[in-house]
């Protein structure tokens, strides 16, 4: 199935587009700063966190102009809070350890478990990401591809 093939409705891609721009809000909020005044106390692991969720903010925008095409972004949002809160806040919590800061963090990866299963068009997703064909692997295949799309075009 080609993309566009599944119809997807303007409430729909709307409400992609409020979800990347919440992402682009939240990540310029609390990841910029940091980035742009860094500490010379960061180790690679600090600067690295700080730069792969800093990313997200002009990702996201991009979002904001294509947001069936960016979809695969918002899964990967989903999925390292969902993971963030499978290995690191529930062993917290079941030690007893949890700190304000866990907390916090708790109520934001929060959000995007909520608001993912609803905003997402999973139908979409799924044929045009699962179930379509994969594109090609080797030289051969693309040039059969462009042979064969230059004939039907």
């Amino acid at each position: 199935m080609n993309e566009g093939s599944l119809p997807v409705s303007a409430l729909r891609l709307n409400m992609l587009r409020a979800y990347y721009a919440l992402m682009a809000a939240g990540s310029l909020a609390v990841f910029w700063p940091h980035l742009v005044s860094h500490s010379p106390e960061w180790g690679i692991e600090s600067g690295a966190q700080y730069a792969l969720l800093g990313a997200l903010a002009p990702l996201s925008m991009a979002g904001l102009r294509y947001p069936l095409k960016m979809m695969p972004l918002i899964l990967y949002e989903f999925l390292w809070k969902a993971l963030w809160f499978v290995f690191v806040a529930a062993p917290l919590y079941v030690e007893g350890q949890m700190t304000d800061g866990v907390l916090s963090n708790i109520f934001a990866c929060g959000i995007a478990i909520v608001l993912t299963p609803i905003v997402m068009p999973w139908r979409y997703f799924w044929h045009t990401y699962i179930v379509a064909r994969a594109e090609p692997w080797g030289i051969r295949q693309i040039e059969q591809g462009v042979a064969a799309s230059e004939a039907n075009g």
